[in-house]
């Protein structure tokens, strides 16, 4: 009876239990807390993609009207040169035009596919700041051309002008020859007297050199004095 052993091996074996159980609690802790840690990392993960697929599409939506002003910009520009080939006082001004269309059509504006979603809306980002240059060196170099093309309209219609003119002097040199000739009665005189007055202040029609209606407007002028003094002068004759 004094030699019994089940005591002992209860007494013995409780601690080995309380280890087992204790790590067991230790690795049940830590697979708990590698969940939530993993969790907060995919949570922040899909919260930083978001943000980084809004910030492309942010760009993407700054990008778009840019573009669109870029393309329908080097149409126009495209019509200009073409309207406005061998009507230039520098003709230089149609090469620059020509290298800046040139340099914008090769611009790619179309969304990125390569890269992280950051990479791509930096890349966009970067796409519309070179668009709005190419945009610009267009518009300005476009600017140039029609304004040379402007006043190269202007010199084509000066020396109408100037022609005309001198038609208007032939026409009252004529007309001042036959008055001093004492041809014709009373009324035909006065008539021509009053045609040669038309005239003078037809010569005098101020001219704004940056206006080409002015310059249109007096060529018509003198054209329809010299039309005045001529008549006149042939019914002086008649």
């Amino acid at each position: 009876m004094a030699a019994s052993t089940p005591p002992e091996t209860a007494t013995t074996t409780a601690p080995a239990d309380r280890a087992r159980r204790t790590r067991l609690a230790v690795v049940a802790v830590a697979v708990v807390l590698l969940l939530v840690a993993g969790g907060v990392w995919f949570a922040s993960a899909q919260r930083s993609q978001a943000q980084d697929r809004s910030a492309l599409d942010d760009a993407l939506a700054d990008l778009a009207p840019v573009a669109l002003d870029l393309r329908q910009q080097i149409e126009a520009s495209h019509e200009g040169l073409a309207s406005a080939e061998g009507r230039l006082l520098d003709p230089s001004l149609g090469t620059v035009l020509a290298d800046a269309l040139a340099e914008a059509e090769t611009l790619d504006t179309t969304a990125p596919t390569e890269g992280s979603l950051a990479e791509q809306a930096a890349a966009v980002e970067q796409t519309r700041a070179a668009a709005l240059a190419q945009l610009t060196a267009v518009q300005d170099a476009t600017r140039d051309l029609f304004e040379n093309s402007y006043y190269y309209e202007i010199a084509q219609e000066e020396q109408a002008r100037q022609a005309a003119l001198a038609d208007l002097d032939a026409a009252v040199a004529a007309g001042q020859q036959a008055l001093a000739a004492g041809a014709g009665d009373a009324d035909a005189r006065a008539a021509l007297q009053s045609a040669l007055d038309a005239a003078a202040a037809a010569r005098a029609t101020e001219v704004d050199p940056d206006l080409i209606d002015t310059v249109i407007s007096a060529t018509t002028a003198a054209q329809e004095a010299t039309t005045g003094v001529e008549a006149a002068t042939a019914a002086l004759a008649g």
